[in-house]
């Protein structure tokens, strides 16, 4: 089972940097300690005692501190140290060290550097071309030293650009994926609108031609005849036409806050889970609080911390709603359970996500919480869009909702590909 502090590697570059950077120095400590200095006597202009390579190790081992977030700076202290330990000799530790950095520049480097990185190297190819044909006659032995640095830049160079091609090509894939789910989507929402707004406007269509025809009963009767009762008929008409259209207005502010939600989605700016869950009680009525059962914010974060920007937004949404529609079916602080179904993988990060919002029935008026303008209905709609299922509704002295959604881990054999990582 992978710690959780494992899980969180990839949103934090600077600690997954610097873990990089130690393990290296560990590696290349036990690769001096078994003597694996000197493996470029050749081009040695230097003599020095085995420890200056514990120097120029820690010296290479340093820009490792900022090989993914400022990657061609680390590449360029990276080369001088290699060069100076060339100079000495030579180092498989330095070696290693440094083949990580072009790996690092080449997998998150901008695309403008790269290009310049892609120049540069094609110029030390030239170079390395026309070095091997002047010293290859006369050393040989430099030209094969020669020859060895080039493949390891080549290799760690390709291996690197071959995983930037990958994470780019599953962005592609994903982007391509999102836009058909949203048009899909957008479809079902236009169809679902349609529907619900065209039924509640024509029942209310009814209504009124009901209250008209007893408007002219009114206006046919003889005014000597007594009290007219139609008129509780005829405001039983106009009562249902407008309930008709409130219902239609209400279902359409509903699914035109799932379109809004979408849209936002798909926007990939970036989202703060823990700050947006603490932001849920703020919808709650005074004097009244979210209460997170076994530390389930923690849960969720944890279980949304490898997610796409959209599915994350989509949940929190979506919990959002749930928590206030808690509130206003009953009284007290809701509770949020979150825990991670059995039997979908064996990935301890890769089972489903079920939570469930719940508050105790009350009687009597309480002050309503605010919501999010999606409704029941709009949320299991955005939760469909995802894989997702919702259920809700009274349970005995209780108000509940369940979702369930799964997890990048639970997904992993089927549509979303993980990105590449390191």
């Amino acid at each position: 089972m992978q710690a959780d502090w494992v899980k969180t590697l990839p949103a934090h570059p600077g600690r997954r940097d610097a873990l990089i950077a130690a393990f290296w120095l560990v590696v290349g400590g036990v690769a001096w300690g078994l003597g694996f200095t000197g493996i470029w006597g050749q081009l040695a202009v230097f003599e020095a005692p085995r420890w200056a390579f514990l120097v120029t190790l820690a010296a290479a081992a340093a820009p490792l501190l900022m090989r993914s977030r400022r990657p061609f700076l680390a590449l360029g202290l990276g080369a001088a140290v290699a060069l100076a330990d060339t100079l000495l000799g030579a180092s498989v530790a330095v070696v290693f060290v440094f083949t990580d950095l072009i790996y690092a520049a080449v997998k998150y480097g901008s695309p403008r550097a790269v290009r310049i990185l892609l120049r540069l190297a094609g110029f030390a190819a030239a170079a390395l071309a026309a070095a091997l044909v002047l010293v290859t006659p006369t050393h040989p032995e430099i030209a094969v030293a020669l020859v060895q640095w080039g493949l390891i830049v080549a290799v760690s160079g390709l291996w690197g650009w071959n995983v930037r091609a990958e994470r780019a090509s599953t962005a592609a894939e994903l982007a391509t994926r999102h836009a058909s789910d949203t048009r899909e989507l957008r479809t079902r929402i236009a169809h679902d609108l349609h529907d619900l707004v065209a039924n509640q406007i024509a029942v209310a269509g009814l209504h009124i031609e009901a209250a008209k025809l007893q408007a002219a009963k009114l206006d046919r009767a003889d005014p000597d005849a007594g009290p007219r009762t139609d008129l509780s008929a005829l405001q039983q008409s106009l009562d249902r036409a407008k309930n008709g259209t409130d219902r239609a207005h209400h279902e359409l502010r509903g699914l035109i806050s799932v379109l809004t939600l979408v849209d936002e989605a798909g926007s990939g700016a970036p989202i703060d889970t823990g700050e947006e869950l603490a932001s849920i009680a703020g919808l709650l009525p005074a004097g009244r609080a979210v209460h997170w059962a076994e530390s389930a914010d923690e849960t969720i974060s944890r279980a949304l911390a490898r997610e796409q920007t959209a599915r994350v937004r989509i949940l929190l949404r979506s919990l959002q709603e749930l928590a206030a529609n808690a509130a206003k079916h009953g009284t007290g602080d809701v509770e949020v359970r979150a825990e991670h179904l059995e039997g979908v993988t064996e990935q301890p990060d890769g089972r489903a996500l079920r939570i469930a919002v719940s508050n105790a029935r009350g009687a009597g008026a309480h002050p309503l919480p605010t919501g999010t303008g999606l409704g029941i209905e709009g949320t299991r709609v955005l939760l469909e869009s995802v894989g997702g299922t919702l259920r809700s509704g009274a349970d005995g002295a209780t108000w509940r909702a369940v979702l369930e959604l799964p997890t990048l881990g639970a997904r992993r054999g089927g549509r979303v590909p993980p990105e590449g990582s390191r």
